[in-house]
């Protein structure tokens, strides 16, 4: 897992650009990208590998980046979990692929705070 890098592409190759903490260029050889960056949603690299016929299948977005919402860190666990454990599976494609159990108490407390404000 890397942090504090900017996701610059995946190319036709299958490889990762990146731009590192230090402002430096890496390009990185990966056989599956899984995206979990921030509080934002962030779909680019999704997007961008779903035009490549090698690569449509082999990026996932997840946790905030994939839907921004409460909670995101526990939903990116959650859904970084599921995806792990089933990723090998046929049926798991790219945009498709939401894995997260029901809301929690916390996440439905909050909810429910929400609404009472």
């Amino acid at each position: 897992m890397l942090n504090g890098v900017t996701y610059d592409m995946v190319d036709e190759n299958g490889n990762l650009h990146i731009t590192n903490k230090k402002g430096e260029k890496e390009v990185l050889d990966v056989d599956s990208v899984v995206v979990c960056a921030g509080q934002l949603e962030h779909r680019v690299l999704e997007e961008q590998a779903a035009s490549i016929p090698e690569l449509k299948e082999k990026v996932y977005t997840i946790g905030g980046a994939f839907l921004a919402g409460e909670l995101d860190a526990k939903r990116a666990i959650d859904m970084g979990t599921r995806l792990a454990v089933s990723i090998h599976k046929p049926e798991v494609v790219p945009g498709k692929h939401i894995f997260q159990s029901e809301a929690g108490s916390e996440e439905k407390m909050m909810t429910m705070l929400r609404k009472m404000m």
